[in-house]
């Protein structure tokens, strides 16, 4: 109770207590209230944009979006899709007149691929941030995320290491009983370390991106290291596949929920016990499209388009955020009223893409390499396109560098991308991380290309 009154007080001097906005969220307590809320707050940031952002305004217009102050959501759809280049090229004009009045702040997004991107938010988007990811521990899955023993591995550098540093900082770690653990570089040495302090400290919540969750689970199954077991693993920022899910719950003795979100929107959609991808409606909207901007039907693979609700120093509105998932059904078993997502498949810059613009899935490569990954035969993999008929895999060996399994891999790709398609393989010390810490294992270069 100590700890919990001192985090208020610390929120409330930062200008971070979202009270107020978790109460809104909690009151939408049936499908109308859902509906009605985001179609309001919709319908209201889009007045504001287009009375405050160049940009929207000459959009809009143009669209007939809105006529004598009143939004027709029906144009909703005609808004064009923004880009991350759109956002470089036309980034004054994306930028509210009045942001300048707010309490705002840079975020920084660009993952592995191309050019990083710079959004402006502010203290309300964060305020609803906040709220939204207190609603799906709270709310979805039971747990007091804001006061429990946690442990974070996590590897951005803006994130990571500002928020450890200073005496405010640190304090502020303390308080919230979080221990962070820098997953930007992981040598051997480090991830036993880590499980030691997993060990000592036994969090009720471990939360980390997936890939290091997984090189951590593989290490001390190899060491035959006892893990502790906490309440709740979440994965996040990366694929899971079943196989990276299998291991890393096995370790852990425990269910792991993944958590979907993206630097420039934050939390788009949460896993529930019953296995499906709760998106948080009250702050995103998302459509889900196929390759003609229609929306897909349910159990349909399409690419994520994302609205957020609440950011009103930079509205972005109808973002494709580069992700692929698949549309999962409008009710969930367990109970909540949030709309689904059956899962979140991969980045686009993941999917291989051929020359006629069929995509392959980064699923059908990771779970192709992961079998013999967990064999031993090697330490680390990735398997870059290079154009459409020539692949790359770069492989780190565990001791010898013969691949018993080669020329079944090499059928196999083939099968997919076609008989001409030229196979390159080499053999590496080490596959660096990204930036932000996250591994890579599936690359297309041909996006970049189109």
């Amino acid at each position: 109770m100590i700890k919990k009154s001192i985090i208020k007080i610390i929120s409330k001097r930062k200008g971070t207590n979202f009270d107020l906005e978790y109460s809104k969220i909690n009151s939408l307590n049936d499908k109308a209230k859902l509906l009605e809320f985001q179609e309001k707050h919709l319908k209201k940031l889009l007045l504001h944009a287009y009375k405050n952002v160049p940009y929207y305004h000459r959009i809009f217009d143009e669209i007939g979006l809105i006529i004598d102050g009143r939004v027709n959501l029906s144009k909703f759809n005609k808004i064009p899709i923004l880009t991350k280049d759109i956002i470089r090229k036309h980034y004054t004009e994306l930028l509210s007149k009045d942001y300048t009045t707010k309490n705002w702040y840079y975020k920084e997004s660009g993952g592995s691929t191309g050019e990083p991107i710079r959004i402006v938010q502010d203290d309300v988007y964060t305020h609803w941030r906040d709220a939204a990811e207190r609603f799906y521990y709270v709310n979805m899955l039971n747990i007091d995320e804001l006061s429990c023993k946690k442990i974070v591995i996590w590897g951005s550098w803006s994130d990571l290491f500002q928020s450890t540093k200073g005496l405010k900082a640190k304090i502020s770690n303390l308080v919230k009983n979080t221990k962070l653990l820098n997953c930007l570089k992981m040598t051997e040495d480090d991830i036993e370390r880590y499980i030691q302090i997993i060990n000592s400290y036994k969090p009720d919540l471990v939360r980390g991106y997936s890939s290091s969750l997984y090189e951590l689970c593989r290490y001390a199954e190899k060491k035959n290291l006892k893990v502790y077991t906490p309440k709740i693993v979440i994965g996040t920022a990366e694929t899971l596949t079943p196989e990276m899910r299998g291991k890393i719950e096995t370790l852990f003795e425990t269910k792991l929920f993944n958590f979907y979100g993206a630097r420039e929107v934050s939390g788009i959609a949460g896993e529930c016990k019953e296995g499906l991808m709760h998106i948080f409606s009250f702050y995103n909207n998302i459509e889900i499209l196929d390759g003609e901007n229609k929306y897909v039907k349910e159990g349909e693979e399409g690419r994520v388009i994302v609205t957020n609700l609440h950011n009103y120093s930079m509205p972005i509105i109808r973002f494709e955020i580069g992700d692929m998932a698949v549309l999962g059904p409008k009710r969930c078993k367990c109970g909540n009223l949030l709309p689904t997502l059956e899962k979140v498949t991969g980045r686009i810059t993941e999917c291989f893409v051929k020359e006629d613009g069929t995509t392959i899935s980064p699923v059908f490569f990771i779970i192709l390499f992961l079998g013999v990954y967990e064999k031993r035969l090697f330490k680390k993999f990735q398997i870059i396109q290079e154009d459409y008929k020539k692949i790359r895999i770069l492989i780190v060996p565990e001791t010898s560098k013969d691949i018993p399994y080669k020329k079944d891999i090499e059928e196999k790709i083939k099968l997919m991308m076609g008989k001409d398609c030229k196979i390159n393989w080499e053999f590496v010390d080490e596959i660096p991380k990204t930036k932000s810490g996250k591994y890579v294992y599936i690359k297309s270069l041909v996006w970049g290309k189109k």
